[in-house]
Parts: C-alpha cells; structure tokens; sequence
C-alpha cells in the first residue's frame, strides 16, 4: 500500500497542519529548508528515524498521521477484510441506499466483516435530488438511509454518515443545495453529528456552484470528502467553496488486497479520524 509521507518542497494543508504541531516553524504550507529543520529537531527529540521526512512515524507521533482508507459498493462483490486490515487500512465507508428506496446489496454483510477485522466503519446514501421532485423526497430519501443504517446497528464510535453529491437538477442550482442541507440537516439531528459531503469539482460546479451565498455558506461549514484523482500530497481538483478537505479520494481504480478489481482508495486529513465519529 502507498504510504502518505511530506517532503522537502511539497506544498498543502497537511504541511500547514505539520508546521502548526512543530516548534520554530513558520506556518506558511510549504515545506522548505526550515520545516525540514525543525522535523529533524523534533525527530531526534523524540527518538525517531532522523531522515527530515514526515511520514506515518513522525506524523503519528505528533497524533496527525495521514491514514488510508477505502469506500465500497455492490460493485466490490465480496471482499477479504482480513487481508484489507493486513494491508493497513483503517476505515471503509460502504454504500448503504440510493433514493427513496434503493438498498445496496450486501451492505449488512460489509459492516459486519469490516468491524470484524478493526476497520473504522461508516455509511453512505448517494443523493437523488433529480427524481421524485415533491415536498417529501428528501424525508424519504433520509428515511431509507436510517433504516438501512439501523440494520447495520450504526451508531456512536462509527464513522460520520456520508451524503454522496454527483447528481442534481441541471438547471436549479438552489434546488439542488437547498435539498442536501435538508438531508444534511435531517441525519445531522438523528446521529448529533455533521455529515459529512462527498463530491469532486465538476459535480459542484455542475449542480451547485450558482445557488444563493447564504446557502453555500452553511453548505461549506460541513466536512469535505472531495475526489480528485491525482499522485501527491493534495487533491489538485478543488472546488471554489471548501478551503480544505477532510478525506481526499485520491483514486477510484486502486489496487487493494482482498478486494477484486479496481477499487477506490482514500486518505483521511492528519488526526481527523477521532474527529469524524458519531458520538
């Protein structure tokens, strides 16, 4: 499995959140000749490999380790969590409903090998705002996502509850925002936890981006799990509203042990992991 590591010359908010738990270290996400510096000062102090890089040792000693993980659907067919928990992965998001009534096949069964095996695990309903437009599809939509949840008994010490955002109505954008804050709202009061939004540029740009500012206002105060499939440290494809991310899906065709074909691959930002739990 790859492994998240900051180097000398990388640029990005996990810089930023390296430089902020260092001391003597400006706080500007660039990682020049003083960050590696103050790394390899705080390497020796704390008895680590003294190498000047940032990678799971030294960020994990700093409690903001950068950590891998995955997210599931029908599609995956069976999996091996076994050899997904050998391979280091330390949470899943698993497809639960879509709609008003979609449930996703063997989901039950995911939650079940997932927590099995140590695996942080969490649920997702892929949004439907563009079909059955009446007064109660969101209240709907919410409904077959809490009772696919109950079946799976989530709750406290789960992942946050997720709301996929790649469909909508081409033409209302106002639509389309003031629906997820509904269902945002709707799951936030059942679980006493934000949501959390999945969506890549071209989904916002393309469903959401010409709604009212009040409205993307409260859109931006929930956590980001933004897709953008590129190498590196940072999602290059960022949408105009959020100013970080808290999980990046970084591939959608990944290579993961006891998983078969491709499978997508993400890294959660440094120390959210004890952040984006239902209490």
């Amino acid at each position: 499995m790859k492994t998240y590591t900051l180097r000398t010359g990388d640029k990005g908010q996990e810089v930023g959140r390296l430089q902020s738990s260092l001391t003597n270290c400006t706080v500007d996400g660039h990682f020049g000749p003083q960050t590696e510096g103050a790394v390899r000062d705080y390497q020796t102090e704390s008895g680590l490999v003294v190498d000047g890089l940032a990678g799971a040792s030294t960020l994990g000693s700093l409690n903001i380790e950068v950590v891998p993980g995955i997210d599931l659907s029908h599609h995956n067919g069976k999996v091996n969590f076994s050899k997904i928990a050998a391979a280091g992965i330390k949470y899943a998001w698993i497809k639960v409903t879509e709609g008003t009534t979609h449930a996703n096949r063997e989901y039950e069964d995911k939650f079940k090998g997932a927590r099995d095996h140590g695996i942080k695990v969490g649920a997702y309903h892929f949004g439907r705002p563009d079909t059955n437009v009446h007064r109660d599809d969101v209240t709907e939509e919410v409904d077959n996502f809490l009772n696919a949840c109950a079946k799976a008994s989530i709750g406290s010490g789960d992942l946050t509850p997720v709301l996929d955002l790649e469909k909508g109505m081409k033409t209302d954008d106002q639509h389309n925002v003031d629906w997820v804050l509904a269902w945002l709202w709707k799951v936030q009061d059942n679980y006493n936890v934000k949501p959390m939004v999945y969506t890549a540029r071209w989904a916002f740009n393309l469903y959401c981006i010409n709604a009212r500012k009040k409205e993307l206002d409260r859109l931006q105060k929930y956590p980001l799990w933004l897709a953008s499939y590129n190498e590196g440290i940072e999602p290059r494809r960022k949408t105009h509203l959020w100013n970080s991310w808290d999980v990046w899906q970084w591939s959608g065709s990944g290579t993961v042990p006891g998983v078969k074909g491709k499978c997508d691959q993400n890294w959660m930002a440094g120390g959210q992991l004890r952040h984006l739990l239902i209490p």
